[in-house]
């Protein structure tokens, strides 16, 4: 690992292609989802990556110019609001029922409309309470023609109980430091995978990573990406052609 160039011939480089080949499919049986991008250096990286590809996937629909608003909850991670923002929406914040501690159903209803692109939500959100109706949340954003991405950022506790396609979540990711509990160190270490479902593996950041014979390529011609998230996939090989140059 510590003798890898990114440049180098990926036929060079099968075992590391073959390590992330498994890891992204470790991570689509956690999460449900049918493809993984592991390009995304932290969790906001991969929030931004998110927002990427939903404005990318209404944009292909030729919706993109009506759906300029996105839905999240004050208590998710703010990370979410603030990628939207930079990505150019709109951002609708719900606030918790005084009693419950959380969003209704009721303020989401009231909130989505025909412009809605999509919500962004933490569950459980960064109160630590989770919202028992996030199946019910994701259907009426849908019902609106809106994409749902889950930020798990706090889903270590829920690992293994459900995952985010069986509550119908288009898009999620995983922060390292946070879902797997590896120390956090001044922001986490570099990684935050994104998972998709098959309808949005189009606009997965490119290069992907595939199959190919009894190998694995990196496929860079993909016409629909929202193109490179960050140079690479780690801290290393970055420091490493920094020195290199």
């Amino acid at each position: 690992l510590a003798d890898l160039h990114p440049l180098q011939d990926p036929s060079t480089a099968q075992g590391i292609l073959e390590i992330l080949w498994r890891l992204e499919g470790m991570l689509c049986e956690i999460s449900g989802m049918d493809r993984v991008t592991l390009q995304p250096g932290a969790g906001s990286a991969a929030i931004y990556a998110n927002v990427s590809m939903i404005r990318a996937y209404h944009a292909a629909r030729g919706d993109a110019a009506r759906r300029d608003e996105v839905v999240t909850t004050i208590f998710s991670h703010p990370s979410n609001a603030a990628a939207a923002k930079v990505a150019g929406y709109r951002v609708i914040t719900l606030h918790p029922d005084p009693v419950l501690g959380r969003p209704t159903l009721d303020a989401l209803q009231a909130a989505v409309s025909e412009r809605t692109a999509a919500l962004m939500i933490t569950n459980p959100e960064d109160t630590g309470i989770f919202n028992p109706d996030i199946d019910a949340f994701v259907r009426v954003v849908h019902e609106a023609g809106g994409l749902a991405a889950y930020d798990q950022a706090n889903a270590n506790g829920i690992l293994g109980i459900t995952r985010a396609r069986d509550a119908g979540f288009d898009l999620c990711h995983f922060n390292l430091h946070k879902t797997f509990s590896t120390p956090h160190g001044g922001g986490g270490p570099g990684a935050g995978a994104c998972g998709v479902t098959e309808a949005l593996a189009p606009f997965l950041p490119r290069p992907t990573v595939e199959p190919a014979g009894d190998g694995f390529v990196l496929d860079d011609d993909r016409p629909y990406s929202v193109g490179k998230i960050r140079p690479w996939y780690g801290h290393h090989y970055h420091f490493h052609v920094r020195l290199n140059c």
